[in-house]
């Protein structure tokens, strides 16, 4: 048998639909001998007769009837497919997962995610909370599409870009004397209950350095996983610590204060993934993300800079 084309099979379809070869020459906009020309080189393909001839037009047989009735399924399912990737490429359609640290899942994410969904309503978005150390698996592994954590990575096999750099906070009880303070330094902290991060963890051995090399001793006698479970320690009154500064969640905590610490301890926040290998949702995320940092990062700027002028 030989084979058609989907040239023939549209042709097909517009003469069994108008009744006529002339006017399926119209619709098609080419002349009516190419569609005689197209229906002879199809009925030879299928191998059976398509048409009698009539005064008033072409008259479907009824093999032909059956064969046109799967050429529609056909093309109901091609204007489904236009459908869908002009859902895809205009972002009316499409899924997004995200595996993230919890501080971020459960702070700064949060807003972003929410910024981006009132722009583009029509994407599904999962949001996992991760251990660091699983987020890049994940996203290796395509079980996310992208990644957001604590740089640096061990060995990251994806690409990753630094999003912000903020130097870590002291955070307290809110009655504490230091909320009188512009900034807590080590040495205000010789002695003082300390709540710690787990050792093993890359943030509690900065912060274990730098007080070691600072001379001071704390009294370490609480530990806690997450910064979330550290700062609700403090707030129940069981000790001051050194948490990240990208918590607008826990900030809003009234039993809490936060002050910049010196010396400045920087966390650098990361987005994972590669976006060549993501989905057209995805990647708009990817860059939207970026762009929402940016203007975080310009508006501190502008910040600074009329603070330096109102101070000049």
């Amino acid at each position: 048998m030989k084979r058609f084309n989907i040239r023939q099979v549209e042709a097909f379809r517009a003469v069994v639909t108008l009744g006529s070869m002339t006017k399926a020459a119209e619709l098609l906009g080419i002349s009516q001998p190419a569609v005689s020309r197209l229906m002879v080189d199809f009925q030879e393909a299928v191998g059976f007769k398509l048409f009698r001839r009539q005064r008033n037009g072409a008259e479907p047989t009824e093999d032909a009837r059956r064969l046109f009735e799967q050429v529609e399924k056909l093309f109901v399912g091609l204007e489904d497919l236009n459908h869908q990737v002009h859902a895809i490429r205009n972002l009316t359609s499409g899924t997004i997962s995200i595996a993230a640290m919890g501080l971020y899942a459960n702070g700064l994410l949060p807003e972003i995610i929410a910024k981006f969904v009132k722009r583009f309503p029509d994407i599904a978005i999962r949001l996992d909370s991760q251990p660091q150390d699983r987020i890049v698996e994940w996203v290796s592994s395509r079980r996310s599409d992208l990644g957001v954590a604590t740089l640096p990575l061990a060995n990251p096999t994806i690409p990753v870009r630094e999003l912000l750099s903020r130097p870590a906070m002291c955070v307290f009880p809110a009655e504490h004397d230091f909320a009188s303070r512009d900034e807590i330094r080590a040495g205000d902290l010789a002695e003082m209950p300390f709540v710690s991060f787990p050792r093993g963890t890359s943030f509690r051995f900065e912060v274990d350095t730098l007080f070691d090399r600072s001379g001071v001793d704390r009294v370490m006698m609480m530990e806690a996983t997450t910064h979330e479970a550290v700062c609700n320690l403090v707030a129940a009154g069981l000790g001051v610590s050194i948490v990240s500064p990208y918590s607008p969640h826990l900030r809003r905590n009234p039993r809490l204060a936060f002050r910049p610490f010196s010396p400045a301890i920087p966390i650098v926040l990361g987005l994972i993934g590669d976006p060549d290998e993501m989905s057209v949702a995805a990647r708009q995320f990817h860059d939207f993300v970026i762009e929402y940092v940016a203007a975080i990062e310009a508006r501190r700027a502008e910040a600074k800079g009329r603070a330096g002028s109102d101070g000049a």
